[in-house]
Parts: C-alpha cells; structure tokens; sequence
C-alpha cells in the first residue's frame, strides 16, 4: 500500500499567496486588457478605431455636396480665371454672365427710307446687377438661311450707365443690308469687335 499523507492546515498556509491589495488588483486586471491575442487570432478593432481608420458614405457625400457647391456657386469666379470653362457651364444649361448685364426682347424689321432699305433692330438693355454698372456697345450679327453671320457692326447702347436692376431700350439701324439675310442675332461687343464697322 502506499502511503498517503495530509497536509495539514497550517501547512497549507506556508504555499498561500500573500493578499493583494485593491490598486493591485486593478493593476492586474488592467494588465490582462493589454495582452496580446493568441497567435491567428483576429481581434476586431474597437468601435472607435474603426472610425479613425477611413471616412465613412456620410463623409463622401459631405465632400461631394462641398464640390458641388463650389463649382455651381463659384462658377463666375472659375470662369473668370479659366474662360474655356464658360462652354462647359453653358452645355449644362448653367450659363456665366460676368458682364451681370442681358440683351432681349430683340426684333428687326426692313424699311424703306428716300427708296433704300433699311434694316432696323429694336430691343433692351437690362442691369442684372444691384449697383450701377456702364453699358458696353453691342454687336449686332446679319445672318444667313443656315445661321452664318455674314455681317456684322457695333452700335453704342442707348445710355452709357444703367442703374441697379434698370432696363433701357436700344434701336439700331444698318443701310443696305445684306440680301441674303434671314435673322439678326444681339450681344455685347467684345474689344476684338471694333472693326470700324460702328455705328
């Protein structure tokens, strides 16, 4: 038979770890958080890592409504640094006027005055503006049955200054039009324009 022995209480006693305190404890506890996953074990991110790590579709569409705004709000001042956009603007129906002023209401009749033909072009000025700005000359373009100018000349506007907002209506008039013309077409005169074909 083998022999057992017990062991004794007060024996035990002398293995016992001695007792930690409370701030031990934590210490331990907090200890074992930082311990490294066994090996080939994933662990997942804390919530709040994950959103450090990469924008979510609510910062996409934040950044996306940002450009937009940009290129649509600002696209006078684009078009002013970068005139070859001013086409694409337009393409989209989004047309830039920097001038802030717009010609309509345009109509052209022939006359006949002392037996010669008198083409006579009516229309308004209109300041989109909400300060006074100067009126610049016109451009007034003779077009054929497919749409070609096939001339043109400048004219003076009927005032030099409008005021904010202010309308003011224009009256041009070109001697001996051309036969060929079937419209007339209306816009601001650029300073390429003044070909001494002034009116």
């Amino acid at each position: 038979m083998r022999a057992v022995s017990s062991l004794q209480p007060s024996a035990l006693s002398a293995f016992a770890p001695p007792a930690l305190t409370r701030g031990e404890m934590a210490a331990v506890a907090a200890s074992s958080s930082r311990c490294a996953a066994p090996s080939g074990v994933a662990m997942a991110p804390a919530p709040s890592e994950r959103r450090r790590r990469a924008p979510g579709v609510g910062s996409w569409i934040a950044i996306g409504l940002a450009a937009w705004a940009i290129l649509i709000g600002g696209r006078a001042q684009i078009v002013r640094l970068a005139p070859a956009t001013a086409p694409l603007y337009a393409s989209v129906g989004l047309g830039v006027n920097l001038r802030q002023m717009d010609i309509g209401h345009v109509t052209s009749r022939l006359a006949d005055e002392d037996g010669r033909q008198i083409l006579i072009v009516e229309g308004e000025i209109h300041n989109l503006a909400e300060a006074p700005r100067a009126a610049p000359r016109m451009r007034l373009s003779v077009l054929d049955g497919q749409g070609q100018e096939i001339y043109f000349w400048t004219a003076a506007p009927p005032k030099a200054r409008l005021a904010a907002g202010e309308k003011a209506e224009f009256r041009a008039r070109l001697a001996a039009p051309p036969k060929e013309g079937r419209d007339v077409r209306v816009r601001f005169a650029a300073e390429s324009d003044r070909s001494g074909r002034d009116r």
